[in-house]
């Protein structure tokens, strides 16, 4: 996918939570490896009632470079 691509989806219908598959409660979900790419962000309904889960991809060298960037460590928090 080129830089400028914005893609949409969505699965309101499955409770990704509320599913048991006798493994024990999930305490996170994600895409599958086929589903990344450099700069894609998806929103997950998060475990707990109105949170979301956040999953963003970026290639190495993105991360390097944020991780460099004082102004923008300065600014964000984990």
């Amino acid at each position: 996918m080129t830089n400028n691509t914005l893609v949409t989806s969505s699965s309101p219908r499955f409770n990704m939570y509320g599913n048991d598959f006798g493994w024990g409660k999930l305490i996170a979900v994600r895409s599958g490896p086929g589903n990344k790419f450099d700069g894609k962000i998806t929103l997950f309904p998060g475990a707990e009632e109105g949170s979301i889960d956040i999953e963003a991809c970026r290639c190495p060298e993105t991360v390097e470079a944020m991780a460099n960037d004082q102004e923008f460590m300065h600014t964000v928090t984990v």
